[in-house]
Protein backbone atom coordinates (compact mmCIF):
# COMPACT_ATOMS: atom_id res chain seq x y z
CA UNK A 1 0.00 0.00 0.00
CA UNK A 2 1.44 3.46 -1.07
CA UNK A 3 1.75 6.27 1.66
CA UNK A 4 -0.05 9.21 0.97
CA UNK A 5 2.15 11.08 4.11
CA UNK A 6 3.61 13.36 1.70
CA UNK A 7 0.85 14.13 -0.61
CA UNK A 8 -1.17 17.75 -0.31
CA UNK A 9 -4.31 17.07 1.88
CA UNK A 10 -7.00 16.39 -0.96
CA UNK A 11 -9.77 13.75 -1.89
CA UNK A 12 -9.56 12.21 -5.43
CA UNK A 13 -12.75 11.49 -7.38
CA UNK A 14 -12.08 8.71 -9.24
CA UNK A 15 -15.21 8.85 -12.01
CA UNK A 16 -14.41 12.39 -12.77
CA UNK A 17 -10.88 12.41 -12.67
CA UNK A 18 -11.23 15.40 -10.04
CA UNK A 19 -8.97 16.51 -6.91
CA UNK A 20 -11.15 18.81 -4.31
CA UNK A 21 -8.76 20.20 -1.90
CA UNK A 22 -10.27 20.76 1.43
CA UNK A 23 -10.87 24.90 1.05
CA UNK A 24 -13.62 23.85 -2.37
CA UNK A 25 -11.34 24.21 -5.07
CA UNK A 26 -10.62 21.63 -7.38
CA UNK A 27 -8.27 20.29 -9.76
CA UNK A 28 -9.14 18.08 -13.21
CA UNK A 29 -6.34 16.12 -14.20
CA UNK A 30 -6.96 15.37 -17.65
CA UNK A 31 -8.37 18.32 -19.05
CA UNK A 32 -5.58 19.99 -16.64
CA UNK A 33 -8.16 22.82 -15.28
CA UNK A 34 -8.55 24.79 -11.86
CA UNK A 35 -11.83 25.20 -10.08
CA UNK A 36 -11.97 28.20 -8.15
CA UNK A 37 -15.25 30.42 -6.59
CA UNK A 38 -15.64 34.10 -7.12
CA UNK A 39 -17.50 36.04 -5.20
CA UNK A 40 -20.53 37.17 -6.39
CA UNK A 41 -20.60 40.47 -4.09
CA UNK A 42 -18.82 43.46 -4.51
CA UNK A 43 -16.84 44.01 -1.17
CA UNK A 44 -15.83 47.33 -2.19
CA UNK A 45 -19.09 48.74 -3.30
CA UNK A 46 -21.22 51.83 -1.28
CA UNK A 47 -23.56 50.51 1.03
CA UNK A 48 -26.57 49.90 -0.79
CA UNK A 49 -28.57 48.74 2.22
CA UNK A 50 -30.45 50.70 4.67
CA UNK A 51 -28.38 50.72 8.15
CA UNK A 52 -28.38 48.25 10.52
CA UNK A 53 -30.85 49.32 13.72
CA UNK A 54 -29.57 48.22 17.08
CA UNK A 55 -30.19 49.56 20.63
CA UNK A 56 -27.36 50.64 23.20
CA UNK A 57 -29.17 50.92 26.71
CA UNK A 58 -32.78 51.32 25.21
CA UNK A 59 -31.59 54.03 22.60
CA UNK A 60 -31.69 53.40 18.92
CA UNK A 61 -29.00 53.84 16.69
CA UNK A 62 -28.54 53.45 12.61
CA UNK A 63 -25.42 52.05 12.09
CA UNK A 64 -23.76 52.22 8.65
CA UNK A 65 -22.53 48.73 7.34
CA UNK A 66 -18.63 49.29 6.47
CA UNK A 67 -18.61 47.20 3.37
CA UNK A 68 -21.70 45.07 2.04
CA UNK A 69 -22.19 42.57 4.53
CA UNK A 70 -20.73 45.10 7.28
CA UNK A 71 -17.70 43.21 7.41
CA UNK A 72 -14.85 44.22 4.80
CA UNK A 73 -11.91 45.44 7.86
CA UNK A 74 -12.22 41.52 8.13
CA UNK A 75 -12.21 40.46 5.05
CA UNK A 76 -9.29 42.90 4.17
CA UNK A 77 -7.21 41.86 7.57
CA UNK A 78 -8.09 37.70 6.44
CA UNK A 79 -6.40 38.66 2.75
CA UNK A 80 -3.33 40.37 3.97
CA UNK A 81 -2.94 37.73 6.33
CA UNK A 82 -2.68 35.32 2.84
CA UNK A 83 -0.53 37.75 0.94
CA UNK A 84 3.44 37.66 2.16
CA UNK A 85 4.10 40.63 -0.04
CA UNK A 86 0.74 42.71 0.72
CA UNK A 87 1.84 42.01 4.65
CA UNK A 88 5.54 42.99 4.55
CA UNK A 89 4.64 46.40 2.16
CA UNK A 90 2.27 47.26 4.83
CA UNK A 91 4.37 46.85 7.58
CA UNK A 92 7.33 48.71 5.99
CA UNK A 93 5.25 51.35 5.36
CA UNK A 94 4.13 51.15 8.81
CA UNK A 95 7.76 51.09 9.98
CA UNK A 96 8.65 54.34 7.65
CA UNK A 97 5.97 56.18 9.16
CA UNK A 98 7.00 55.07 13.04
CA UNK A 99 10.30 56.52 12.15
CA UNK A 100 11.49 57.72 16.33
CA UNK A 101 7.86 57.55 17.55
CA UNK A 102 6.19 61.31 18.44
CA UNK A 103 8.41 63.99 20.03
CA UNK A 104 7.47 67.22 21.45
CA UNK A 105 9.59 70.10 20.31
CA UNK A 106 9.70 73.62 20.07
CA UNK A 107 10.28 75.04 16.03
CA UNK A 108 11.93 78.46 15.54
CA UNK A 109 13.69 79.76 12.27
CA UNK A 110 17.89 80.68 12.39
CA UNK A 111 19.63 83.76 10.96
CA UNK A 112 19.81 81.68 7.48
CA UNK A 113 15.99 81.69 7.46
CA UNK A 114 16.02 77.55 8.17
CA UNK A 115 13.73 75.63 10.19
CA UNK A 116 14.96 74.70 13.56
CA UNK A 117 13.30 71.40 15.57
CA UNK A 118 14.02 71.22 18.92
CA UNK A 119 12.93 68.31 21.52
CA UNK A 120 11.17 69.40 24.55
CA UNK A 121 11.96 67.21 27.73
CA UNK A 122 11.19 69.33 29.67
CA UNK A 123 7.63 70.01 30.44
CA UNK A 124 6.48 67.31 33.19
CA UNK A 125 3.55 67.53 32.10
CA UNK A 126 3.58 66.65 28.88
CA UNK A 127 6.35 63.57 29.64
CA UNK A 128 3.44 62.56 32.29
CA UNK A 129 0.80 62.33 29.70
CA UNK A 130 3.15 60.41 27.16
CA UNK A 131 4.30 58.14 29.90
CA UNK A 132 1.02 57.24 30.99
CA UNK A 133 -0.75 56.97 27.75
CA UNK A 134 2.34 54.86 26.07
CA UNK A 135 2.15 57.52 23.30
CA UNK A 136 4.23 55.06 21.04
CA UNK A 137 2.09 52.52 21.30
CA UNK A 138 -0.72 54.45 20.39
CA UNK A 139 1.11 55.80 17.22
CA UNK A 140 1.59 52.47 16.12
CA UNK A 141 -1.37 51.58 16.38
CA UNK A 142 -3.32 54.52 14.30
CA UNK A 143 -0.64 53.98 11.84
CA UNK A 144 -1.63 50.22 11.37
CA UNK A 145 -5.61 51.02 11.18
CA UNK A 146 -4.74 53.88 9.08
CA UNK A 147 -2.50 52.04 6.27
CA UNK A 148 -4.87 48.96 6.22
CA UNK A 149 -8.28 51.09 6.43
CA UNK A 150 -7.41 54.96 5.57
CA UNK A 151 -9.61 54.95 8.93
CA UNK A 152 -8.74 55.55 12.40
CA UNK A 153 -10.85 56.23 15.58
CA UNK A 154 -8.96 57.88 18.57
CA UNK A 155 -10.53 58.01 21.73
CA UNK A 156 -9.95 61.12 24.47
CA UNK A 157 -11.14 60.93 27.66
CA UNK A 158 -11.53 63.57 30.05
CA UNK A 159 -11.15 63.84 34.08
CA UNK A 160 -14.32 63.53 35.72
CA UNK A 161 -13.45 65.44 38.99
CA UNK A 162 -16.00 68.44 39.30
CA UNK A 163 -13.49 70.62 41.65
CA UNK A 164 -10.90 70.26 38.87
CA UNK A 165 -10.80 71.99 35.27
CA UNK A 166 -11.77 69.98 32.55
CA UNK A 167 -8.45 68.28 30.80
CA UNK A 168 -8.04 65.05 29.14
CA UNK A 169 -6.01 62.49 30.75
CA UNK A 170 -6.40 59.80 28.57
CA UNK A 171 -5.68 58.92 24.75
CA UNK A 172 -6.68 55.67 23.16
CA UNK A 173 -6.74 53.77 19.75
CA UNK A 174 -10.10 52.15 18.83
CA UNK A 175 -9.34 48.97 16.91
CA UNK A 176 -10.88 50.31 13.50
CA UNK A 177 -11.97 46.79 12.51
CA UNK A 178 -14.81 46.85 15.51
CA UNK A 179 -15.85 50.46 14.67
CA UNK A 180 -18.66 52.01 12.94
CA UNK A 181 -20.15 55.02 11.84
CA UNK A 182 -23.89 55.78 12.74
CA UNK A 183 -26.10 57.61 10.09
CA UNK A 184 -25.32 61.25 9.90
CA UNK A 185 -27.85 63.65 10.85
CA UNK A 186 -29.63 66.26 8.68
CA UNK A 187 -26.66 68.34 9.12
CA UNK A 188 -24.54 66.04 7.35
CA UNK A 189 -22.54 65.38 10.72
CA UNK A 190 -22.06 61.82 12.18
CA UNK A 191 -23.00 62.06 16.01
CA UNK A 192 -22.18 58.49 16.87
CA UNK A 193 -19.01 56.09 17.38
CA UNK A 194 -20.35 52.22 17.99
CA UNK A 195 -17.98 49.86 18.43
CA UNK A 196 -18.04 46.06 19.05
CA UNK A 197 -16.71 42.75 17.71
CA UNK A 198 -19.93 41.13 16.63
CA UNK A 199 -20.79 43.12 13.95
CA UNK A 200 -20.94 40.05 11.65
CA UNK A 201 -23.39 38.38 13.99
CA UNK A 202 -26.05 40.51 13.64
CA UNK A 203 -27.42 40.21 16.77
CA UNK A 204 -26.63 41.93 19.75
CA UNK A 205 -27.01 41.39 23.48
CA UNK A 206 -26.85 44.46 26.34
CA UNK A 207 -23.28 45.29 26.99
CA UNK A 208 -21.93 44.28 23.34
CA UNK A 209 -21.88 47.67 21.40
CA UNK A 210 -20.33 50.46 23.34
CA UNK A 211 -21.61 54.36 21.89
CA UNK A 212 -19.22 57.01 22.33
CA UNK A 213 -20.44 60.66 20.81
CA UNK A 214 -18.13 62.16 17.93
CA UNK A 215 -15.99 65.67 17.35
CA UNK A 216 -17.01 67.40 14.31
CA UNK A 217 -14.66 65.83 11.78
CA UNK A 218 -13.28 69.64 10.94
CA UNK A 219 -13.02 71.67 13.62
CA UNK A 220 -12.99 69.20 16.99
CA UNK A 221 -11.02 71.52 19.15
CA UNK A 222 -13.79 74.47 19.23
CA UNK A 223 -16.64 71.65 19.39
CA UNK A 224 -15.02 69.77 22.42
CA UNK A 225 -14.53 73.40 23.92
CA UNK A 226 -18.61 74.17 23.54
CA UNK A 227 -19.22 70.65 24.63
CA UNK A 228 -17.17 71.21 28.15
CA UNK A 229 -18.81 75.17 28.48
CA UNK A 230 -15.55 76.80 27.87
CA UNK A 231 -17.02 78.61 24.66
CA UNK A 232 -19.96 79.57 24.10
CA UNK A 233 -22.61 77.06 21.94
CA UNK A 234 -24.19 78.45 18.65
CA UNK A 235 -27.22 79.56 20.42
CA UNK A 236 -25.14 81.60 22.59
CA UNK A 237 -25.49 79.60 26.03
CA UNK A 238 -22.17 78.14 27.78
CA UNK A 239 -23.53 74.58 28.78
CA UNK A 240 -21.25 71.43 29.82
CA UNK A 241 -22.68 68.53 28.70
CA UNK A 242 -21.22 66.13 31.23
CA UNK A 243 -19.57 63.47 28.69
CA UNK A 244 -16.38 62.35 29.29
CA UNK A 245 -15.49 60.09 26.26
CA UNK A 246 -15.12 61.51 22.43
CA UNK A 247 -14.18 60.29 19.69
CA UNK A 248 -12.20 62.01 17.41
CA UNK A 249 -12.30 61.22 13.75
CA UNK A 250 -9.03 60.66 11.41
CA UNK A 251 -9.04 59.45 8.44
CA UNK A 252 -6.93 59.98 4.60
CA UNK A 253 -9.38 61.33 2.56
CA UNK A 254 -10.56 59.58 -0.73
CA UNK A 255 -13.09 60.57 -3.37
CA UNK A 256 -16.66 60.07 -3.37
CA UNK A 257 -16.45 58.40 0.70
CA UNK A 258 -17.75 59.94 3.33
CA UNK A 259 -18.05 57.21 6.13
CA UNK A 260 -15.44 54.70 5.63
CA UNK A 261 -12.25 56.06 3.10
CA UNK A 262 -11.02 53.46 0.23
CA UNK A 263 -7.50 53.10 0.28
CA UNK A 264 -6.16 53.23 -3.00
CA UNK A 265 -4.00 50.00 -2.64
CA UNK A 266 -7.69 48.08 -2.28
CA UNK A 267 -6.77 48.39 -6.66
CA UNK A 268 -4.98 44.74 -6.02
CA UNK A 269 -7.57 43.09 -4.92
CA UNK A 270 -9.87 44.84 -7.46
CA UNK A 271 -7.77 44.04 -10.41
CA UNK A 272 -7.66 40.78 -9.83
CA UNK A 273 -3.74 40.52 -9.14
CA UNK A 274 -4.63 39.49 -5.46
CA UNK A 275 -6.12 36.36 -6.79
CA UNK A 276 -3.41 35.88 -8.76
CA UNK A 277 -0.62 35.93 -6.00
CA UNK A 278 -2.67 33.66 -3.94
CA UNK A 279 -3.73 31.60 -6.47
CA UNK A 280 0.19 30.22 -7.19
CA UNK A 281 1.57 29.17 -3.95
CA UNK A 282 -2.10 27.53 -3.34
CA UNK A 283 -1.58 25.10 -6.64
CA UNK A 284 2.14 25.36 -7.28
CA UNK A 285 3.21 22.88 -4.61
CA UNK A 286 0.34 20.52 -5.78
CA UNK A 287 1.51 21.21 -9.03
CA UNK A 288 5.27 20.53 -8.83
CA UNK A 289 4.98 17.21 -7.03
CA UNK A 290 2.42 16.19 -9.46
CA UNK A 291 4.59 17.39 -12.79
CA UNK A 292 0.99 18.99 -13.78
CA UNK A 293 0.23 22.27 -15.57
CA UNK A 294 -2.74 24.66 -15.86
CA UNK A 295 -4.59 25.10 -18.78
CA UNK A 296 -7.89 26.66 -17.30
CA UNK A 297 -9.30 28.51 -14.38
CA UNK A 298 -12.99 27.77 -13.88
CA UNK A 299 -14.49 30.36 -11.19
CA UNK A 300 -17.86 29.94 -9.96
CA UNK A 301 -20.01 31.64 -8.28
CA UNK A 302 -19.73 31.24 -3.85
CA UNK A 303 -23.15 30.20 -3.75
CA UNK A 304 -23.22 28.20 -6.96
CA UNK A 305 -23.72 24.72 -4.92
CA UNK A 306 -25.57 26.19 -1.85
CA UNK A 307 -28.14 27.56 -4.78
CA UNK A 308 -27.91 23.97 -6.29
CA UNK A 309 -29.07 22.37 -3.21
CA UNK A 310 -31.76 24.88 -2.52
CA UNK A 311 -33.24 24.35 -5.93
CA UNK A 312 -32.90 20.86 -5.97
CA UNK A 313 -34.45 20.48 -2.61
CA UNK A 314 -30.98 18.30 -0.94
CA UNK A 315 -30.61 18.78 2.57
CA UNK A 316 -28.44 15.59 3.61
CA UNK A 317 -25.04 16.06 4.02
CA UNK A 318 -23.70 12.97 1.98
CA UNK A 319 -26.37 13.80 -1.02
CA UNK A 320 -24.95 17.22 -1.53
CA UNK A 321 -21.36 16.07 -0.88
CA UNK A 322 -22.28 13.36 -3.84
CA UNK A 323 -23.85 16.49 -6.20
CA UNK A 324 -20.90 18.31 -6.45
CA UNK A 325 -18.83 15.51 -7.62
CA UNK A 326 -21.61 14.89 -9.86
CA UNK A 327 -21.46 18.68 -11.00
CA UNK A 328 -17.51 18.78 -10.94
CA UNK A 329 -17.60 15.70 -13.39
CA UNK A 330 -19.91 17.19 -16.05
CA UNK A 331 -17.82 20.62 -15.66
CA UNK A 332 -14.75 18.05 -16.63
CA UNK A 333 -16.72 16.58 -19.30
CA UNK A 334 -17.44 19.71 -20.84
CA UNK A 335 -13.81 21.08 -20.44
CA UNK A 336 -12.24 17.80 -22.12
CA UNK A 337 -11.50 19.18 -25.91
CA UNK A 338 -13.01 22.50 -24.93
CA UNK A 339 -10.11 23.96 -27.54
CA UNK A 340 -12.52 22.18 -30.12
CA UNK A 341 -14.48 25.41 -32.77
CA UNK A 342 -17.47 25.34 -32.55
CA UNK A 343 -17.29 24.49 -28.33
CA UNK A 344 -19.98 26.58 -26.13
CA UNK A 345 -21.59 27.29 -23.35
CA UNK A 346 -24.26 28.59 -21.35
CA UNK A 347 -23.35 30.93 -18.56
CA UNK A 348 -25.65 33.06 -16.30
CA UNK A 349 -24.88 36.33 -14.65
CA UNK A 350 -26.79 38.86 -12.57
CA UNK A 351 -25.54 42.58 -12.29
CA UNK A 352 -24.56 44.31 -9.84
CA UNK A 353 -25.53 47.99 -8.58
CA UNK A 354 -22.77 49.65 -10.47
CA UNK A 355 -23.33 47.35 -13.51
CA UNK A 356 -20.72 44.77 -13.12
CA UNK A 357 -21.65 41.25 -15.00
CA UNK A 358 -21.07 38.24 -12.39
CA UNK A 359 -21.21 34.69 -14.04
CA UNK A 360 -22.44 31.95 -12.34
CA UNK A 361 -19.18 30.11 -14.33
CA UNK A 362 -16.71 31.68 -16.12
CA UNK A 363 -13.96 29.73 -17.85
CA UNK A 364 -10.59 31.86 -18.43
CA UNK A 365 -7.62 30.35 -20.01
CA UNK A 366 -4.10 30.60 -18.41
CA UNK A 367 -1.87 28.54 -20.56
CA UNK A 368 0.20 31.52 -21.67
CA UNK A 369 0.70 33.05 -18.02
CA UNK A 370 2.30 29.61 -16.87
CA UNK A 371 5.53 29.38 -18.28
CA UNK A 372 8.48 27.48 -16.94
CA UNK A 373 8.08 24.72 -14.37
CA UNK A 374 8.97 27.01 -11.47
CA UNK A 375 6.58 29.66 -11.74
CA UNK A 376 9.25 32.40 -10.92
CA UNK A 377 8.23 34.81 -13.62
CA UNK A 378 4.71 34.94 -12.63
CA UNK A 379 5.96 35.31 -8.93
CA UNK A 380 8.06 38.02 -9.64
CA UNK A 381 5.50 40.36 -11.60
CA UNK A 382 2.55 39.89 -9.04
CA UNK A 383 5.13 40.63 -6.61
CA UNK A 384 6.53 43.85 -7.97
CA UNK A 385 2.43 44.65 -8.98
CA UNK A 386 1.60 44.56 -5.23
CA UNK A 387 4.86 46.46 -3.88
CA UNK A 388 4.06 48.91 -6.80
CA UNK A 389 0.22 49.43 -5.27
CA UNK A 390 1.90 49.93 -1.91
CA UNK A 391 4.37 52.51 -2.93
CA UNK A 392 7.13 49.98 -1.65
CA UNK A 393 9.79 50.09 -3.89
CA UNK A 394 11.19 45.89 -4.04
CA UNK A 395 14.70 46.62 -3.61
CA UNK A 396 13.54 48.18 -0.05
CA UNK A 397 12.13 45.13 1.33
CA UNK A 398 14.39 42.18 -0.29
CA UNK A 399 14.96 40.89 -3.41
CA UNK A 400 12.02 40.29 -5.87
CA UNK A 401 11.04 36.32 -5.30
CA UNK A 402 12.38 34.64 -8.66
CA UNK A 403 14.14 38.10 -9.57
CA UNK A 404 17.53 39.90 -8.59
CA UNK A 405 18.50 42.84 -6.84
CA UNK A 406 18.00 44.88 -10.02
CA UNK A 407 21.56 46.59 -9.85
CA UNK A 408 20.73 49.21 -7.52
CA UNK A 409 23.45 50.23 -5.28
CA UNK A 410 23.41 51.27 -1.83
CA UNK A 411 23.09 55.11 -2.73
CA UNK A 412 20.20 53.98 -4.86
CA UNK A 413 18.36 52.46 -1.77
CA UNK A 414 19.42 55.49 0.80
CA UNK A 415 17.49 57.99 -1.95
CA UNK A 416 14.69 55.67 -2.18
CA UNK A 417 14.20 55.45 1.05
CA UNK A 418 14.37 59.23 1.92
CA UNK A 419 11.98 59.62 -0.53
CA UNK A 420 9.76 56.92 0.88
CA UNK A 421 10.04 59.41 4.59
CA UNK A 422 8.72 62.12 2.59
CA UNK A 423 5.80 60.39 1.45
CA UNK A 424 4.78 59.48 4.36
CA UNK A 425 4.61 62.72 5.97
CA UNK A 426 0.72 63.19 5.24
CA UNK A 427 -0.24 60.41 6.88
CA UNK A 428 1.81 61.03 9.87
CA UNK A 429 0.37 64.58 9.97
CA UNK A 430 -3.14 63.40 10.37
CA UNK A 431 -2.38 61.00 13.46
CA UNK A 432 -0.59 63.87 15.08
CA UNK A 433 -4.34 65.60 14.67
CA UNK A 434 -5.35 64.56 18.88
CA UNK A 435 -2.61 65.64 20.15
CA UNK A 436 -3.08 69.33 19.29
CA UNK A 437 -7.26 69.14 20.82
CA UNK A 438 -5.11 67.69 23.81
CA UNK A 439 -2.67 70.86 23.80
CA UNK A 440 -5.60 72.82 23.00
CA UNK A 441 -8.04 71.68 25.66
CA UNK A 442 -5.32 71.26 28.63
CA UNK A 443 -3.55 74.16 28.02
CA UNK A 444 -0.06 73.28 27.21
CA UNK A 445 2.85 75.77 25.87
CA UNK A 446 1.32 77.51 22.54
CA UNK A 447 5.05 77.06 21.29
CA UNK A 448 4.60 73.17 21.77
CA UNK A 449 4.40 71.34 18.44
CA UNK A 450 4.74 67.47 18.07
CA UNK A 451 6.82 65.92 15.30
CA UNK A 452 8.19 62.51 14.50
CA UNK A 453 12.10 62.49 13.76
CA UNK A 454 13.02 59.69 11.53
CA UNK A 455 16.84 58.33 11.01
CA UNK A 456 18.30 59.32 7.88
CA UNK A 457 20.78 56.86 6.13
CA UNK A 458 24.24 58.67 5.49
CA UNK A 459 27.59 57.40 3.99
CA UNK A 460 30.10 56.36 6.61
CA UNK A 461 32.61 59.02 5.53
CA UNK A 462 29.83 61.46 6.80
CA UNK A 463 29.05 59.43 9.66
CA UNK A 464 30.74 56.02 11.38
CA UNK A 465 27.31 54.77 12.12
CA UNK A 466 26.16 55.19 8.51
CA UNK A 467 22.66 56.98 10.31
CA UNK A 468 21.61 60.38 12.11
CA UNK A 469 18.56 61.86 12.97
CA UNK A 470 16.37 64.20 11.01
CA UNK A 471 13.27 65.89 12.03
CA UNK A 472 11.25 68.11 9.92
Amino acid sequence: MSSNKNKPNQRENPRSNAIVFPNGTAFFKDTKSAVLFASSKDMFALPDADPISVDVKNKPYKVVPWGEDNDLPQQIIEKVGKSPDMSTGLLFNINVGFGEGITPCRISVNEAGKKVVTPVFDNKEINLFFEQNDINGYFLEQLTDLNYFFNTFPEIILNQDSSQSRKIVELNSKEASFSRWSEMNSDGAIENHLYSAKWTERSFEDGDIVQTPVLHRKRPIIDLLRRIGREKQLNGKTTDEKKYRYIVPVNMPTPGRFYYQKPYWFSIIESGWYDFATFIPEFKKYLIQNGMTIKYIIYIADDYFPDIFTREGITDEVKQTARIKKEYADLNKYTTGISNSGKSMISFYKQSPDGKKQYRIEITAVENQFKGGEYLDDSAEVSNMIAYTLGVHPSLIGAVPGGSKGGFSGSDKRELFIIKQALMKPMVDRLLRPLYLIKAINKWPEDIHFTVPHITLTTLDKNKTGSETQTD
